[in-house]
């Protein structure tokens, strides 16, 4: 009876083992369920870190092609009201809006984007702020713009009377003298090195011992205004010219240190074929508010090629009326001979707009 009392403790201790270890038959447990895909209609944008002030900024979202309509909205830093524009379509997953030019100044652009009328990047109350900088050529064109208070525009005329003087051979007096009127319009551009366009007419007739009636009818010219160095101009005119025998050519530069319509010197040469050649120098300055002045030493043999070479000094004065209307004044000395003195005189007017 005892043997089978032990048999039967041993045979349950035997099992209770068998049932607390693991079972090599049991499930496995269980992977760890993957991450959520993405929603559907997400939209991705990178902020621009910064933009140069005048330039166009681009804004650039990734979405879905079902995406619903994207829009931007921006202002200047520090404004009110936001503009909007609609983001289009690049290719399947880039959309793209373009902040105009206008609207990217400095301190910043702020903007947000919304889908559907929904905010997905920013928001109205906390917009994204991209800093906008100024380079080198934007500040340029604001000091030049400033100048001239903006007006881009420039229809300028002079006429003006040159007379070498009284002289006599033979008892017969001598005519040497002659007339020119200059007339011209000028757009700034301010694509430097391009900075100014210019076109133009000129007429030139004169009375000279050596050749009798000389000079041109008309000449049609048109000039670049150059300058990659802002303070340092180039003005390179090509001409051509009716004169009473035939059609000619002609051409004329001028170097420049110094603003036009204010301080400078400048030095060039103009060349009119069977007309004459004038080599100049000139001194200007605005020192004087609203009159701008300048003296000019002149070399040449205008009206006629074949005259004698004669010295012109003449003293401009210029005045600003009102609203980019200037009026201006010459007088001065020409001379072909020290003893036989002459006498340079003109006016000038001009209108920017």
């Amino acid at each position: 009876m005892k043997q089978i009392i032990v048999v039967a403790l041993a045979l349950a201790l035997a099992l209770a083992g068998v049932a607390g270890a693991p079972s090599a038959l049991a499930a496995p447990e269980p992977e760890p369920a993957p991450a959520p895909a993405p929603a559907a209609g997400r939209v991705y944008h990178v902020p621009p870190a910064d933009a140069d002030a005048g330039t166009a900024l681009e804004l650039i979202a990734t979405a879905p092609p079902a995406v619903p309509s994207l829009v931007a909205h921006y202002r200047a830093t520090g404004a009110q009201a936001f503009a909007s524009i609609e983001l289009v379509k690049r290719d399947d997953q880039r959309w793209v809006a373009v902040v105009p030019p206008e609207a990217v100044v400095p301190p910043g652009v702020e903007y947000y984007l919304t889908a559907g009328g929904a905010p997905v990047f920013a928001s109205a109350a906390a917009p994204h702020t991209t800093r906008v900088g100024v380079t080198s050529l934007t500040a340029r064109r604001v000091r030049d713009e400033a100048r001239v208070d903006g007006r881009r525009s420039r229809v300028h005329a002079r006429a003006e009377w040159v007379d070498y003087g009284k002289r006599t051979v033979s008892g017969t007096r001598v005519l040497d003298r002659y007339y020119r009127i200059d007339a011209d319009f000028s757009y700034r551009l301010w694509a430097y090195p391009l900075e100014e366009l210019r076109v133009g007419f000129s007429r030139l007739l004169g009375d000279t011992q050596a050749a009798g009636r000389s000079g041109f009818n008309v000449a049609g010219w048109f000039e670049l205004g150059l300058a990659q160095i802002e303070g340092v101009a180039l003005d390179a005119r090509a001409v051509v010219l009716a004169t009473p025998e035939s059609v000619a050519l002609g051409g004329r530069a001028e170097v420049r240190v110094g603003v036009r319509d204010g301080t400078h010197v400048a030095s060039g040469v103009e060349y009119l074929a069977d007309v004459g050649t004038t080599g100049f120098f000139r001194f200007g300055w605005g020192t004087v508010p609203l009159t701008p002045m300048s003296a000019t030493v002149e070399i040449t043999d205008l009206p006629a090629s074949t005259s004698d070479v004669g010295v012109r000094i003449y003293y401009d004065v210029t005045r600003v009326i009102s609203h980019g209307l200037r009026i201006g004044l010459r007088a001065g000395y020409a001379a072909r001979q020290q003893n036989v003195p002459g006498f340079t005189g003109g006016t000038t007017a001009s209108i920017d707009f």
